[in-house]
C-alpha cells in the first residue's frame, strides 16, 4: 500500500508499506513457475501424438495404395491372357481362312456348297474384327502387300492380279501382308 506523498527535502517521497509489498511477492510465489523443461515435454509429447497419427494415416493409405495396385496387377494378367487367347482365336481363324481359300483355288465349277462356305468364313472373320487385305485389281501398297512376283497381262500394271496369301489387319494393326502377283502390264512385242 502507499500512502500520501511526503515531502522531504524539496523531494516528493513516497510512503511503501513493505510489509504488504512482501505478502504481495510472496502470493506471486505461491503460483507455480513454468518450467521449461516441463511445457517442452509437454509440447513434445503434442507433437509425437500427432506424428504417430499421421503415420498410422500414411500407413493406412499406402495400404489401400498397395491393394490398388495388387488388383490392377491381377486384372493386368487377366488382360495378357485374354489376350493371348484372341492371338490364338485369330490366327487360327486366319489359317482356317487360308486353307479355305486354297481349297476353294482348286475346285472347278460353281458350286454352291463351297460359295455357302466362303461366304460364312467371310461374315465370321469380319465378325471378329478381321480385316482382309489384298484383293485382285487393287494397286501395290507396300504398307500391306508384298509382291511374289509379277507377270505380264491385261491388267494394268502393279496392280494384283492374283492372291497367294490374304493378308489381314486387326484394330488398324497389320497382322499379316498379302502376298500377291502383279501385273506387268500388256507385253510389248
Amino acid at each position: 500500500m502507499r500512502s500520501q506523498p511526503h515531502q522531504y527535502l524539496g523531494m516528493e517521497m513516497m510512503h511503501v508499506d513493505f510489509a504488504a509489498e512482501l505478502q504481495k511477492l510472496l502470493r506471486e510465489e505461491e503460483q507455480p513457475l513454468i518450467d521449461p523443461m516441463a511445457e517442452l515435454a509437454r509440447a513434445s509429447a503434442g507433437c509425437l501424438e500427432n506424428i504417430q497419427k499421421t503415420d498410422a494415416n500414411l500407413a493406412l493409405q499406402i495400404e489401400e495404395i498397395y491393394d490398388i495396385i495388387k488388383d490392377f496387377a491381377g486384372n493386368e494378367k487377366e488382360i495378357k491372357a485374354a489376350r493371348i487367347r484372341e492371338n490364338t482365336l485369330l490366327s487360327g481363324l486366319v489359317a482356317l481362312s487360308d486353307l479355305l481359300d486354297s481349297l476353294f483355288s482348286h475346285v472347278q465349277g460353281n458350286n454352291g456348297h463351297i460359295q455357302a462356305v466362303s461366304a460364312k468364313m467371310t461374315e465370321i472373320v469380319n465378325a471378329c474384327g478381321l480385316e482382309p487385305l489384298g484383293f485382285l485389281g487393287e494397286r501395290l501398297d507396300p504398307r500391306i502387300h508384298t509382291a511374289s512376283s509379277a507377270e505380264f497381262n491385261d491388267a494394268p500394271p502393279e496392280s494384283i492380279v492374283r492372291i497367294l496369301e490374304r493378308g489381314y489387319a486387326y484394330r488398324g494393326k497389320i497382322l499379316r501382308k498379302a502376298t500377291v502377283i502383279l501385273s506387268k502390264g500388256v507385253e510389248n512385242p
